[in-house]
């Protein structure tokens, strides 16, 4: 991908939630004139999609109101065992007052999210407490709920249940592969480099004290961000608890980083130097080719609006500026209904790519699919396809069972209608890794080529 001249883009706006939606939908008007340079469109196959969103909604959820909400709390919820709860529960009976309360979740839900890769099939890990297996990201999230509770983050042997400065500078990469109770990094495929957001999340917060406040000479924590927002001129305090401009919470998110921000172009992984998770798209022709998506940084906001509200009573305004996410569930569903389809070249291309790397020695058994790197155009113009075309299918899913968004919102309805949807087709199209119909290929400067699903 040809490197962006930042000095003609408008970052501001590239960084901005209002331009993830805006762009994405730019290349589904270009779907709609047919001028995709890698998927075909098959409109009739909609009526489809949305049916089947419905029904797995009306199977699961008496009352589609309550779903819960799409966040990282669910994966710790693995087996129906409420941790997070237990846990919350916990500091209560110590008198802990919910503003600590709501910092320490904060602090393990931050570092929950940066580490949160989707694990290759065979990745399982047994909970300590209750000798039970948990297999793929909700094994992971256990891991890493037992080394908050261990003090694995935290600097302070007073307080293990907390995320701090120097607990993350004292990281290393044993630590997380003895949490992970796995003997080389190769088991997660991506670990360093998640290891190396944390070290970004260390820089952050010794830079951006602001969003971080401390006292009494404390190392600041992620969860010192619940301060900031309390603080924050646009917050307002009402009876039931603070009202909180989304807005405000945006550039904190952004400042901890996501997997595509980088430190300098020399080690850019991809996207778009200080943007991040910003990709050129061919469908949009030779003008205005960028499309973000700030994936990671919109599923943090997800993930931690839920324990301010429960635990603070928070009104996060404006959520409806976040989008779809264009994971591999939701990407998947639109191409396992056969509503997307690759073109006959790229779909070649990609299965060449599949047959090359599975040469490679260390390569995990996979089913067959078309393989592609993360910024290969393929894969920006599904995201977009996936960011936009949800938008249409949420709306078409609530119309169709009588709901607004107050009833159901985006985050409802991502949790319990289009991811499942998109997992339940992977397990049944591809019975023996229920893997996505496209593989992501992790591209690292200086180091092997391997197979990787990013989320």
């Amino acid at each position: 991908m040809a490197p962006v001249n930042t000095e003609t883009i408008d970052s501001d706006y590239l960084l901005s939630l209002r331009a993830v939606r805006e762009r994405c939908f730019k290349v589904q008007e270009a779907a709609v004139k047919n001028k995709l340079q890698h998927f075909d469109i098959d409109e009739s196959k909609m009526k489809d999609m949305v049916q089947l969103v419905v029904s797995l909604i009306k199977r699961d959820f008496e009352d589609p109101s309550k779903i819960p909400a799409h966040g990282c709390w669910r994966n710790f919820d693995a087996g129906n065992n409420l941790r997070i709860q237990t846990l919350i529960n916990s500091w209560a009976s110590l008198g802990i007052d919910p503003t600590e309360q709501t910092r320490r979740v904060l602090d393990l839900f931050v570092i929950a999210v940066l580490l949160d890769i989707d694990s290759n099939q065979s990745y399982s890990f047994c909970e300590t407490s209750t000798n039970k297996t948990l297999k793929k990201r909700q094994g992971m999230a256990v891991a890493i709920l037992e080394m908050f509770m261990a003090g694995t983050f935290s600097s302070n042997p007073n307080q293990p249940h907390q995320v701090d400065l120097k607990g993350l500078e004292n990281l290393t990469i044993d630590n997380l592969l003895k949490g992970f109770k796995i003997d080389t990094a190769s088991s997660l495929i991506g670990l360093e480099d998640r290891l190396d957001l944390l070290g970004h999340l260390v820089r952050a917060l010794d830079r951006c004290k602001e969003y971080f406040p401390t006292e009494n000479g404390q190392f600041p924590r992620p969860g010192n961000m619940m301060d900031y927002l309390l603080y924050h001129p646009k917050t307002i305090m009402t009876k039931k608890g603070p009202l909180i401009p989304v807005e405000t919470l945006w550039p904190v998110v952004l400042e901890i980083g996501e997997i595509w921000t980088v430190e300098d172009t020399d080690s850019c992984k991809g996207g778009t130097f200080e943007l991040g998770d910003v990709w050129r798209c061919t469908a949009l022709g030779d003008e205005g080719q960028l499309v973000p998506f700030h994936k990671l940084s919109q599923w943090m906001v997800y993930s931690l609006i839920e324990p301010m509200e429960k635990l603070l009573g928070a009104v996060i305004e404006g959520t409806d500026q976040l989008t779809p996410l264009p994971d591999l569930a939701n990407g998947g569903l639109l191409i396992d209904t056969g509503f997307i389809t690759l073109k006959n070249q790229d779909y070649e291309r990609g299965i060449e790519n599949y047959r090359k790397n599975s040469l490679l020695p260390g390569q995990p058994k996979v089913e067959v699919a078309p393989m592609f790197e993360m910024s290969d155009p393929v894969v920006v113009e599904w995201r977009a396809l996936t960011t936009a075309y949800l938008d249409i299918v949420a709306d078409r899913v609530r119309a169709t069972l009588k709901l607004n968004k107050k009833a159901l919102s985006l985050s409802q309805l991502i949790e319990g209608g289009t991811t499942s949807a998109g997992r339940e087709l992977a397990e049944i199209s591809r019975p023996n890794t229920q893997e996505p119909p496209i593989v992501i290929k992790e591209y690292t400067p200086n180091k092997t080529h391997k197979s990787h699903t990013y989320t």
